[in-house]
């Protein structure tokens, strides 16, 4: 006799995270998982690697990751006390999530980042949704916060710059919002790209009850290595800690966010590159009649010319240009990751043709 699965009913229930790959020959840009167009260094890449030669590989790393938490911290002006460190940012989301609001609610505001629904039904959270505003996906500031409201263990969970949308939560909102939940988790995976006054960083110097989340993988190009990291006061950071697995950043992980946080000029650099290319693009995406979300990540949200996303996304495909198409998430829109100038170039231009071939049909 064959038993069923014995899966917990909200694992049962979930759709798995899966991608679709669907890489074109040739593939001459691609613009759909909002990966840095420019690589690590290869004068970093040997830094690491000798590095790694030096090391006893038969051994762990280091428990707790004291020297990555040290690293951290100076680069980003904090004390190793308020960093919690992971193998990519959403295990520590995941962590905060379970410490915070497992067994009861966390409030998402879709279209957000698709990771998250997974999460909570692993943390054993019930999903309450305040869903965007308008034409600009708007942060609905008056829902989201009745949606607290509801009990004392609503943890909202906000991504500011939103994935998929490109938008900003303004931190007076958010100082509002920490105020009402008894814990506030503010994803800022990519808030590197955003204006300074973006980040949420100072509410954790108010004292608030406030996880900031963070990576390496956009600004730092790193996305291979997974390394990711909580910023919060820490009494809070200890909690997040706790679920944490021990020795999740490994040797290379660890030597790699360590090389680059010692000399992150070139990092600022490409991030300013990449945000003069974003306005570019933006502009030249409204000349063309498309409609663009306010944007602050490194990719834009964009109702293409004449609409009819998916069918938009098809045709780019066939040219060799790879953009997302978030489906049911946010129907209409596709997600493009800005590029280097060529690859944008080459997008924009087999955009117009499939708009002008649209136009003479």
């Amino acid at each position: 006799m064959t038993k069923g699965t014995p899966a917990r009913p909200g694992i049962a229930a979930l759709k798995s995270y899966a991608l679709v790959s669907e890489t074109p020959v040739p593939l001459r840009a691609k613009l759909d998982f909002n990966e840095s167009p420019y690589d690590v260094p290869d004068a970093v890449k040997e830094r690491v690697l000798t590095r790694l030669k030096a090391k006893r590989w038969s051994r762990y790393p280091e428990f707790g990751s004291g020297r990555l938490k040290r690293a951290i911290a100076a680069a980003a002006g904090r004390s190793p006390e308020e960093i919690v460190v992971g193998n990519g940012s959403g295990e520590i989301v995941l962590a905060a999530v379970n410490a915070f609001a497992g067994g009861g609610e966390l409030v998402l505001t879709p279209p957000t980042f698709s990771l998250y629904p997974q999460l909570a039904a692993i943390a054993q959270a019930e999903v309450v949704e305040a869903p965007l505003l308008g034409k600009d996906f708007a942060f609905d500031e008056e829902a989201i916060l009745r949606a607290v409201a509801r009990t004392p263990r609503t943890v909202p969970l906000i991504c500011s710059p939103n994935n998929p949308t490109s938008g900003v939560a303004g931190v007076g909102f958010l100082r509002r919002l920490a105020d009402a939940a008894p814990v506030l988790l503010v994803d800022q995976a990519y808030v590197d790209f955003a204006p300074p006054e973006a980040s949420a960083l100072p509410l954790v110097d108010e004292g608030r009850n406030v996880v900031v989340f963070r990576t390496l993988s956009k600004a730092f190009a790193a996305a291979g290595f997974r390394i990711g990291y909580a910023v919060a006061r820490p009494e809070l950071a200890r909690e997040v800690a706790k679920a944490v697995l021990p020795f999740s950043v490994d040797h290379a992980a660890e030597e790699l966010a360590v090389v680059l946080l010692e000399e992150p000029a070139e990092a600022r650099e490409r991030v300013a590159a990449i945000v003069k290319e974003r306005e570019r693009v933006v502009a030249l995406l409204k000349g063309m009649g498309a409609k663009v979300a306010p944007a602050f990540g490194n990719f834009v949200f964009v109702e293409p010319p004449g609409g009819e996303a998916e069918s938009v996304r098809k045709e780019l495909l066939l040219r060799g240009v790879l953009v997302r198409d978030l489906g049911p998430l946010a129907p209409g829109r596709l997600r493009v990751t800005i590029g280097l100038p060529e690859e944008n170039n080459l997008f924009l231009s087999e955009l117009a043709r499939i708009a002008r071939a649209r136009e003479e049909a």
